[in-house]
């Protein structure tokens, strides 16, 4: 069949854009406005993840699954401000490089992150390693 052959009973009409004015129902926005809003957006989302987290050893962008809680407390591995900054930076390199799985090296600790879910899933001091061998994982990262 030939696009000839077909007969059309409604007349197509072009889509045109939703017109923007006085009396259209729709609320005009400029630029700035736009700006100032998305600016308030940010800034308390900012506000909301750099807040106090307390004991839950949460930091900006990684969290600490209750497994590698537990093992932190077991092996008496601390970390401080500093140590979370990098292995925060450690995943957001991983992150940018499209790993899923990373192991983060820092020091004289090892932790396997899931990055999606941006969770430590555990940690482990390099007296603690049994074999060290470290399997489901597709990226190692060093900081």
């Amino acid at each position: 069949m030939r696009p000839e052959d077909l007969e059309l009973r409604t007349r197509l009409q072009p889509l045109r854009p939703p017109q923007r004015g006085p009396g259209s129902g729709t609320k005009s926005v400029d630029r700035a406005e736009k700006k100032t809003a998305f600016s308030k957006v940010l800034a308390g989302e900012l506000a909301t993840k750099s807040e106090g987290t307390g004991p839950s050893k949460k930091t900006v962008g990684v969290a600490f699954s209750a497994h590698a809680q537990s093992r932190l407390n077991e092996r008496n591995i601390t970390l401080s401000p500093d140590h979370l900054q990098r292995l925060d930076h450690g995943v957001q390199l991983a992150d940018r490089k499209g790993s899923v799985n990373t192991l983060v090296l820092m020091d004289d600790t090892v932790f396997i992150v899931n990055v999606k879910s941006r969770k430590v899933i555990t940690a482990i001091a390099r007296d603690g390693s049994v074999d060290n061998v470290f399997t489901q994982i597709d990226s190692a990262t060093i900081v």
